[in-house]
Order: structure tokens, then sequence, then C-alpha cells
């Protein structure tokens, strides 16, 4: 109820801001347009999207497009990818363990768990985890070295493929530019909470080069059995050869030690919220990654592209589900994945039209080794393998877009993308091998009208799909009995307009309808494809300027998510929230010899159901029952003077005791975080 105050406090700012006064003088003819400073970056219309040969200013892009920039991150001393994304019309962010090491990301009434519906791309190409299994959820670049984030809705399937019916998750990283230059900063805050982060960079124009190094650790807000830490290393180098020649390196090193509490009964979340009844469980994980690519510039209209790409990860875990506190699983993986994408741009004159051609390939291949082991001691990482397998999986696609401008005012982008999946599966242990594979072939349309300079709109079609993850797709109660799995497909339409009337307002709105067919259900333990299911919403986001160093905005969803035909019939999808909203202010003022910014805001997610029968009442062991709506209000002080910067982040204001899921298999609820404090140092070298 508190928040809910100070929702209404927030709205009635923004409104009254709009009619008032104050409100006028920015928009008047002799008003100077706003600083970037002021914009805060958040009217990002003029910003280029350069991911995936896409070379465009966001205004002109078909479809919904979002973006969380570099600037925004820092000030609202946000801590990880996950808790940006929140900042997002219609994005669910599942927090599987309180401390953003695993993040579960839902966009348009899709399933946030295990990042099992969307698609998290590292500069626009490379996959951040396997091609279609879950380890986007194990793993999330630190925040601290990404230039903004990304989230490309509608007609995004044919662009970037499976699994992107709601949208794309793009991390964009940061290059080296300018003269030589070095950052560092250090957060500690609440629960012995410390973030230290150092980077360098620089650019002499034939040279480039970026390095960061982000360690985070803490004891977490878990009373016991929550304590965490990594280590993360990326860095990028780059060269022009020649004018027409370009090469780039990246990489990535990171690890991880956590303890995982795991969830909680209806009647221990009462008690404490705060406990862990899993005095064993414990994550170990190690990810190398690297990337090479080379971009070749043909001519002034040709250009061509190669990224080949490869990653290992290994991840132990190893927990005591039944807490007995007399055996212990160890749930042993090892993941390799590798992969190129080859892409041709073309601009020409086509009929004497403007025309934009995209035509790639793509190749993805992962290999995943899981082995269980039954252990009789908790306290010693050993014991009797009972599982054995290696699962391989093969991807073949390809893609072609062509976006042709029949004015100065209109344009038209159709595309096609065919998408070859082959799986397979050896269990060691019974000596079992088993394959299967799905196809499918999607387009896109999309519509963009330009009636005058500071206002867009754009509408586009789609078909969709997502293939089921190996898992599903191998399972033995599946193929064994004859049966293959399908892709769940999906219709896929949307309209939108962008509008930037005065150099105070700006406004984006978009609907958009998801109707699926082949929803994949699982019954008896036998997986199939059947059912309807249908998404339909509303997003928006919008930014006004009442004065000069003052930003209001709001940005939400209202959305219904449901089956539509089964034994659930009308019955909400899973972790698909009705309404999500957040509103906010900024504020900017100079003082003394350094400027101070002021940032408040608050984000509210609907309740939410874990299961399709929409069950309300909670069951005794946590794992079943509506998950409540919440309000999370946060603060953010900075100040910042020549080369150095401080600030105080306070998250969950109010202290809401809430949730963002349930799990049968981890215990129960998982508790979200309380109230957290964190104060920062920076410094940067010129």
């Amino acid at each position: 109820m508190k928040a809910w105050i100070y929702v209404c406090l927030i709205s009635l700012m923004t409104f009254g801001s709009y009619i008032s006064g104050n409100a006028q003088q920015p928009g008047s003819a002799k008003e100077k347009k706003p600083s970037e400073d002021s914009l805060w970056n958040i009217s990002l219309q003029n910003v280029t999207v350069t991911s995936n040969g896409i070379h465009n200013k966001i205004k002109n892009i078909a479809s919904t497009v979002n973006i969380i920039n570099h600037q925004q991150i820092q000030e609202l001393g946000i801590q990880s990818v996950g808790d940006a994304i929140r900042l997002i019309p219609g994005a669910n962010y599942q927090d599987e363990d309180g401390r953003g090491l695993k993040p579960g990301i839902g966009l348009r009434g899709l399933d946030p768990g295990r990042n099992g519906y969307v698609v998290v791309l590292v500069d626009g190409k490379i996959p951040l985890g396997q091609s279609y299994g879950q380890l986007g959820a194990y793993y999330m670049l630190p925040i601290a070295s990404l230039e903004r984030i990304e989230v490309i809705k509608g007609a995004s399937p044919v662009l970037y493929g499976a699994g992107s019916i709601g949208g794309v998750i793009n991390l964009i990283t940061k290059k080296g530019q300018g003269q030589p230059n070095a950052e560092a900063s250090i957060e500690a805050g609440s629960y012995r909470y410390l973030n230290a982060n150092v980077s360098a960079y620089g650019d002499n124009g034939k040279f480039n080069y970026y390095v960061n190094y982000n360690c985070r650790q803490g004891d977490g807000f878990r009373t016991s059995r929550s304590a965490f830490n990594t280590n993360d290393v990326t860095f990028r180098v780059g060269t022009k050869i020649d004018s027409t020649n370009e090469l780039s390196v990246s990489g990535n090193v990171y690890t991880e030690d956590a303890e995982t509490p795991g969830g909680l009964s209806e009647q221990q979340y009462k008690e404490n919220y705060r406990q862990s009844v899993n005095p064993f469980d414990i994550f170990f994980a190690q990810r190398y990654s690297t990337a090479i690519t080379y971009k070749k510039t043909i001519d002034a209209n040709n250009n061509l592209s190669l990224s080949v790409f490869a990653n290992y990860y290994k991840r132990n875990w190893w927990y005591d589900t039944q807490r007995k506190q007399s055996s212990i699983l160890g749930d042993l993986r090892d993941i390799f994945t590798g992969g190129a994408v080859l892409e041709y741009n073309r601009t020409n004159k086509l009929l004497g039209f403007d025309n934009a051609l995209i035509v790639g390939l793509k190749y993805l291949g992962d290999q995943t080794n899981s082995i269980k082991v039954l252990g009789d001691d908790p306290l010693q990482h050993v014991g009797k393998t009972t599982f054995n397998t290696t699962i391989p999986t093969n991807v073949m696609e390809g893609y072609i877009q062509n976006e042709i401008h029949f004015s100065d005012k209109f344009s038209f982008t159709p595309g096609l993308r065919y998408t070859a999946i082959n799986y397979g599966q050896h269990d060691y242990m019974s000596g079992q091998q088993l394959s299967t594979e799905t196809n499918v072939l999607v387009y896109s349309f999309g519509l963009l009208y330009k009636p005058m300079d500071r206002f867009r709109v754009y509408a586009n079609a789609s078909k969709g799909y997502n293939p089921p993850v190996l898992y599903a797709a191998l399972d033995p109660g599946t193929v064994k009995n004859g049966n293959s799995l399908g892709a769940e497909t999906s219709n896929n339409y949307e309209i939108g307009i962008r509008t930037n009337p005065f150099n105070w307002l700006d406004l984006s709105l978009s609907g958009y309808i998801l109707d699926f067919n082949h929803k994949l259900t699982e019954e008896g333990g036998v997986y199939s494809n059947a059912g309807k299911a249908l998404h339909r919403g509303v997003e928006f986001e919008l930014n006004i300027i009442p004065f000069k160093g003052m930003r209001l905005y709001t940005i939400g969803a209202i959305q219904r998510a449901t089956f539509e035909e089964g034994a659930f019939k009308g019955n909400l999808l899973p972790y698909a929230p009705q309404q999500m909203l957040t509103v906010g202010a900024r504020y900017q003022t100079p003082i003394g010899a350094g400027v101070l910014m002021a940032n408040l805001w608050n984000t509210f997610t609907g309740k939410q159901y874990n299961d399709g029968a929409n069950t309300e009442a909670p069951s005794a062991d946590g794992s079943n029952g509506a998950i409540p709506s919440y309000n999370l209000l946060n603060l953010s002080l900075n100040y910042n003077w020549k080369n150095w910067g401080v600030s105080v982040t306070a998250n969950n204001l109010l202290n809401e005791r809430y949730f963002t899921h349930r799990y049968d298999f981890w215990g129960g609820i998982f508790p979200g975080s309380p109230t957290t404090v964190n104060v920062g140092l920076s410094y940067r070298v010129h």
C-alpha cells in the first residue's frame, strides 16, 4: 500500500508537469534543445542500432526497440543485467537466487524461467549460451562491461532466430575509443557486498583495445548458505588492417563459487524469509569464451563479415533436495559450444528505390556432457555415478532480409529464415542412443511510415518459432514412443508509434498479438505439441522534461497471456503478470565543482501464477500457489566532479517482502532481497 502511494505521487507529478506552465517553457520557440545530460540519453530515437547488420536509427526501425544505456546503468547503481531489464516495457525478471547470478527474463508474457523463451546475444551475433539449451540461465556478462542493452521485439525471428518470438536481448559490449584511459570503481554495502571493477581502453585509429575485470562477492541476504564470489575478465582488441579490412578478437574468463540457499515452505517463508534450510548446497562454475570477427568493405555499397566463436562452460552443482542431510547429489556438466555467422550487406538502388539487403548463414553446434553422482556424505563432493549422457546439437540456419524505401516517408522490410536442428543423445548407463530433428521456415514483414519528422508509425507481422530445448526433445518417453517434437510456432502482429513532438516530450507506444500453435505441454512424463495460447498487450514509454535538469518517466505494459483450448482454456499462462509499471523521476543540478544526480523510481509487477490451473491457495511446501504482486522503490544519488564520482544506492526502500517464483524441485518459495544500501567510489584517468 505504501508503495502504491509513491506510484500515485510520481504519476501525479508526471501529469502535473505536463499541464503546468513549467512544461510549456521548454517547448517554446525560444527554448534551446535540451542537452544530452538533461535528456539522460533516454530519448534514444537517434541512436544507431548496429547489431546483426542493422545500421539504422531506432526511429527508422519497423519494430519496437528499447535501450538501457551505460549512463542509466551507472546512475541507477544497477548491479546486473536482470535489474536493468526491469526498465524495459513488458519484461518480467525472475531472480532465481536473489543475487542476480542466475537471471530469468521473459518478454511479452512468455515464461522467464531459465531464459527458455528469450535469445540473449553478444554484439548482435554471438549467442551467450547454448544453441537450444539453457546455458543463458547460468551466466550473464557483467554489466560494467556493457555499453548498452538493446531489446528488439516485433519482427525479430528472421534476424535473430529461435526463441526470439517475444524479442531478443542484445548485450552490446564496450569498445576501445579515444586516448588511452583507465577507470576503477568499488562499491560496498549490505550483507558484506563488494563490487570492484577496473578497465582500460584506447584507440589510436589503427589499433583499439578494451579490457575489464569485475569481482562481485558478499554473504547474501539469506542468513546461511548465501555467500558468493564471482570473477570476470572480458577483453576485446581490434585493428584496421587497411581501409577495407578490420579484425577483432574478444574473450571472456569467468569463475563462480556460490552457496545456493534453495526454497522455503509456506510456513518457513512466513516465519523467517531470510533463512535457508539447504545447509550443503553449493554451485561451482567456470566459463571460457572467445570470438573472432573479420569485416571486409568491398566497396561503398557492399560489405562482408564473418564471426567465429566458441565457449566452454563447466558447471558442478551439489545439492540435497531431499534435505536428508545424509546424502548429496552432484549434477555435473561440461558444455562445449561453437559456431560461425557469415553475413553479406548491400545497399543499392532497386527499381529506382533505395534498398538495404542482409543475407546470412549461421552454424551452431554444442555438446553437453552430463553426469549425476550420488554421495553419502554431504561434505564430500564424491559418490557413485547414477547418470551419464552426452547430448550433441547441430543447427544450420540461413536468413535474408531486404529493406526497401519507396520514398523518404515509407519503407517496407520483408524477410525469411530457415532453420534445421538435429538433436542426439548417448546414454552411457543404458547404452541407448536417441536422435530427433526439427526444421522450420519463418517470415516477417515490416512497414514504417513517417508522415512528419517527429512522428513514426510502424507495423509488422511475423511467423515465430521456439524449438523444444534438448532435454524435452530427447525425453525417452517421447522419442522412444516414436514421437518427434516440433517447434512451437506463432503468428505475431505488432503496431506502434514513436513520437517526439516537443523537445520536452518523448513517447513510444506499441500493441502486439502473439498467437501460439503447438504449445509444448507435458502429461504423464511425455512431452507433446498440443494446444493454443494467445498473448496480447500494450507497452509504453513516456518521458517528460518539465524544466531543465528534471526528467519524469513512465514505463509499463498491460498484457494478457492465456490458454486458448484444453483443460486450462481462459486461464493465465504461468509467470505472465497482467500489469507491469515503472515510474520515476531524475533531477540533475550543478553543485560546487561537480554535478549531483538524484533518481527515484518504483517498479510494480502484478500477480502471477506458477501453474496452468491458476491455483490461488499456497501449498504447504510452498511449491504451488499464486505469486502476489510487489513493488520495489529505489533511490540513487550520484555526485561527479573532475575525475571522481561517489554514489549511494538504496534498493527496496520500503523493505517489501516479496518473491518472484516457486520451484518444487528446489523446495518452494524463492524470496526476494530486502532493503540493501550500497556506497560507491569511482575514478577515471584521462
